[in-house]
């Protein structure tokens, strides 16, 4: 997070402990202190934060100049914004308290499947950004992926962890969006996921395709490890596929025996041999594709369409 603190709450003796915490969640790389507003490093040195601290406040003043060059050159990949007050008003404006417990929590990226569904929220925000790929590895997981046995359980926990806290939670909510063809309508599991959302304040990214393996590249698909014939035969007919077919293809189970009239109308210019083929699916493991080490951020972010954009920029305005 990007973290402005009042200039009156550094010149009171009983938050310097609690400032203190925050620079080292600062020190530790988590968040950037934001010194945008302040016009010199005087405003701080004339603090009692500073003042006769010894060794402490050499510290407060190396972060305090680091702080104030940043300024002039980036903030990435940080998008929230906090305001250490004494006062709060507005959202996002804390008490130095409150503020303490929201900095030291970690990003949480709220998944259906942690094996999945995280594999795939990892791969994307540290192949395809590089600013959050430097966050991820920082010391003390500042990103971390949580599950709680599927979609169904969702809104129950956004709705449980915003009412536990004083604060917006630091929560990053995603899920699939479970469509099995363009105009079919938002299922109703993911329906309420986004409901719970918009009502906790709650960042929200529903993947524009049926699944988080619909994003898988080819280059994933063929470096699958021990697959055999069948599978690169399977890879071969699902390249024939338009964009539109491998966005709403069930990638584990393959083509619906009774589909539906729009699944039959996605699906019905396929020849008899690639439908034969493509009828059975990748399998329940196809997800460990995503921890193959092969660099494919390019092929990624094409089979992505704009959507992988889209969600790294909402983790982005959280982080």
């Amino acid at each position: 997070m990007l973290i402005e603190i009042d200039v009156a709450v550094a010149d009171d003796g009983a938050f310097h402990n609690r400032l203190d915490r925050i620079l080292h969640k600062i020190d530790d790389g988590w968040h950037l202190w934001d010194t945008s507003g302040v016009e010199s490093a005087s405003a701080f040195e004339n603090s009692s934060w500073l003042r006769d601290r010894g060794l402490q406040r050499e510290w407060v003043h190396e972060l305090l100049v680091a702080s104030l060059q940043r300024d002039a050159w980036s903030s990435a990949p940080h998008g929230r914004r906090l305001r250490v007050t004494k006062n709060p008003r507005e959202n996002d404006e804390l008490t130095p308290e409150d503020a303490v417990r929201l900095v030291e929590e970690p990003l949480v990226l709220f998944v259906e499947n942690r094996n999945s569904d995280g594999a795939f929220a990892e791969r994307v925000a540290t192949e395809c950004d590089r600013a959050l790929r430097r966050l991820w590895r920082r010391p003390g997981r500042p990103i971390r992926l949580d599950s709680v046995g599927g979609i169904g359980e969702m809104p129950a926990e956004v709705e449980r962890r915003a009412r536990m806290a004083r604060f917006r939670p630091r929560l990053v909510v995603i899920v699939d969006g479970d469509r099995k063809f363009p105009d079919a309508e938002e299922p109703r599991e993911v329906r309420a996921v986004r409901k719970a959302c918009e009502a906790n304040g709650v960042a929200c990214w529903i993947l524009a395709k049926r699944e988080s393996e619909n994003y898988l590249p080819r280059a994933l698909l063929d470096g699958r490890l021990n697959a055999g014939m069948d599978h690169a035969l399977r890879v071969d007919a699902w390249d024939d596929l338009t964009d539109t077919q491998k966005d709403f293809y069930d990638m584990k189970e393959g083509l619906p025996d009774r589909p539906s009239e729009g699944e039959a109308a996605l699906f019905e210019d396929l020849t008899a041999g690639n439908r034969d083929v493509l009828s059975s699916g990748f399998g329940r493991n196809v997800a460990n594709c995503w921890s193959l080490h092969v660099p494919v951020e390019r092929q990624l972010l094409d089979r992505g369409g704009g959507d992988l954009e889209r969600g790294i920029s909402v983790i982005r305005g959280e982080v």
